[in-house]
């Protein structure tokens, strides 16, 4: 009789690749907040990747200056997808021209980092939602 092979310890490439994403950006990746469309946007920005053909676009509804909602649809990865999702809950309530100097270090960071080939996730998100910054505020003046 045979005896059952003994489960081994994973290698240190295969625990690297579990390590790979932070439990954060998992969790906003398999529930994404705020997804979906805007009925009648304040205003609307996109952004896409032409290396990978990740797309993301934001809805932003404004009152009194400041983003009272914001709404995301994403076509990509799935740290594309996280990006558009943290960024949603990071910039409610904060005022458009802030929105209009993001930087993608700042959802890097709330991701609490992606892996250097996956660092446009967070560039199409910050552009996206700049891009929808700046619209509104041309449209105000």
């Amino acid at each position: 009789m045979r005896r059952a092979a003994r489960p081994q310890a994973p290698s240190g490439d295969a625990r690297r690749s579990r390590m790979r994403y932070s439990p954060t950006l998992v969790d906003h990746f398999l529930n994404p907040r705020n997804a979906g469309m805007m009925r009648e946007p304040d205003s609307v920005g996109e952004d896409a990747d032409d290396r990978c053909g990740d797309l993301a676009r934001f809805f932003l509804r404004v009152r009194d200056g400041r983003v009272a909602e914001i709404r995301f649809q994403t076509y990509g990865c799935g740290p594309t997808i996280a990006a558009a999702s943290i960024a949603s809950e990071l910039y409610r309530g904060r005022l458009v021209g802030d929105l209009c100097r993001l930087e993608a270090g700042e959802i890097e960071q709330a991701l609490h980092g992606l892996p250097d080939d996956r660092k446009h996730a967070a560039a199409v998100a910050a552009s996206a939602l700049r891009a929808a910054a700046v619209r509104y505020q041309e449209r105000q003046s």
